[in-house]
């Protein structure tokens, strides 16, 4: 009865991390925009924003954001690995849910009901007309211990000269965790950084590149530690068939105005 209460608070306490990096005017308005949309349904959940080397000239709150954090990280260029670091290192809450300042919720989702230690908010599976950054991949991989299936199944990421139905297959079996966003328990974190040490990645992890190998590592890792998620691939589905790939602010803004923002979290995508 005791472990079942302590599940269950476990599961309460939860609190939204999200990943900053202001460089314009425009760029400004998306973690504003992002706490207003979370406060609206959300408005005591504490907001952690790890700013990933922002230019401080642009950097500036619409508000007064009552229990927000700001963490200044001092790993540059390591973006969407920042909020498992932070976590690992403060332990904001027992779960988290990792976010880009690009996201923008517009409906109440409940986490409460999640059952799972970790699940991604999108996911990608292999698709034969994007050429994948193998040598990337594993050269990041390989400073992860206990990496030998997680290589596998990175290797089995095929060319695009694959065979469709071993692709379906392989498919079934592997999935990217799409900006590394996901919901994720503090104590499961604990356990993969234990097995794998994900921490050494902050020395390999510095720019787009490597963050899009860190999708396929990251996605990997869920898989293997919590099989679920090779059938329960993510909360909202393939990003690729969830919205348009390259949805803009700007298109954001004006389907707002028009109340045509139909979907429950909406992620836009810049050129940052």
């Amino acid at each position: 009865m005791n472990q079942q209460r302590q599940r269950q608070q476990d599961t309460n306490n939860y609190g939204f991390i999200l990943t900053r990096h202001v460089n314009s005017v425009k760029t400004n308005k998306y973690w504003n925009h992002c706490i207003k949309c979370i406060r609206r349904y959300y408005p005591s959940k504490k907001i952690v924003i790890i700013d990933d080397n922002s230019n401080t000239e642009f950097v500036k709150a619409f508000g007064e954001y009552k229990n927000v954090e700001i963490i200044h990280s001092e790993f540059p260029g390591r973006g969407e690995l920042l909020p498992f670091i932070y976590l690992l290192k403060h332990r904001f809450f027992e779960n988290a849910v990792i976010i880009h300042d690009s996201v923008f919720f517009h409906k109440r989702i409940n986490f409460n009901s999640i059952k799972l230690p970790v699940i991604p908010l999108w996911h990608f599976n292999r698709y034969v007309d994007q050429p994948e950054n193998k040598k990337n991949n594993l050269r990041i991989a390989r400073n992860l211990t206990n990496n030998n299936q997680i290589i596998d199944n990175l290797n089995s990421i095929l060319n695009n000269s694959v065979n469709f139905l071993i692709q379906w297959k392989r498919d079934q079996e592997w999935s990217g965790c799409f900006g590394v966003q996901c919901f994720i328990n503090y104590h499961f974190l604990e356990k993969i950084e234990a097995k794998y040490k994900i921490t050494n990645m902050l020395h390999h992890v510095r720019n787009r590149k490597d963050r899009c190998s860190l999708e396929r590592i990251m996605g990997t890792i869920f898989n293997i530690e919590c099989p679920p998620t090779k059938v329960y691939k993510s909360l909202f589905g393939d990003i690729f068939t969830y919205q348009r790939f390259g949805y803009s602010f700007e298109e954001y803004e004006e389907n707002l105005k028009n109340k045509k923002v139909v979907k429950p979290v909406v992620k836009v995508w810049t050129g940052r």
